[in-house]
């Protein structure tokens, strides 16, 4: 077997995530996979210094055309889809206690994520959910993706 890996690719609209206050739903990131088989995703969010509890929640929608999206979120479309959150795949929560002390060190959460792909989803997208109680900070959002093909 063949893993041949395409390009590494920033995130779209990462940085839309950038001021988003607590309890915003904000999409973004969307991947065209072509043939690939499988992406490998890695997103950085900045907690806010005030955070002491919460939750950034990410998830996963798909389009088989880049047009009709699952639960009719566009992550080319700047919206709050707090209330479209319906079908969406939850692949990850993450804590958003603050601490940047050198022993906690968490000022950001780091996602790594590797999905194998339905051969009919064409587009991958992501959606952040801010459960923080904070805003997320002005700075500092990053991503990047990898997509995979097996032969």
């Amino acid at each position: 077997m063949t893993v041949t890996r395409a390009a590494v690719a920033a995130l779209a609209n990462i940085s839309r995530l950038h001021s988003d206050a607590s309890g915003v739903a904000t999409a973004f990131g969307e991947v065209q996979l072509g043939n690939e088989h499988a992406v490998n995703v890695w997103m950085k969010i900045p907690i806010n210094s005030s955070a002491t509890a919460g939750t950034y929640d990410i998830y996963l929608i798909e389009s088989v055309d880049g047009a009709g999206w699952t639960d009719g979120i566009d992550p080319a479309s700047d919206a709050d889809y707090i209330d479209y959150l319906k079908d969406a795949k939850l692949i990850h929560s993450a804590s958003t206690i603050y601490d940047n002390s050198p022993t906690g060190a968490r000022t950001d959460v780091e996602f790594h994520w590797t999905g194998q792909i339905a051969e009919i989803t064409e587009y991958i997208g992501f959606v952040v959910v801010n459960n923080s109680g904070q805003s997320i900070p002005a700075s500092g959002a990053d991503g990047d993706s990898v997509a995979v093909t097996f032969s």
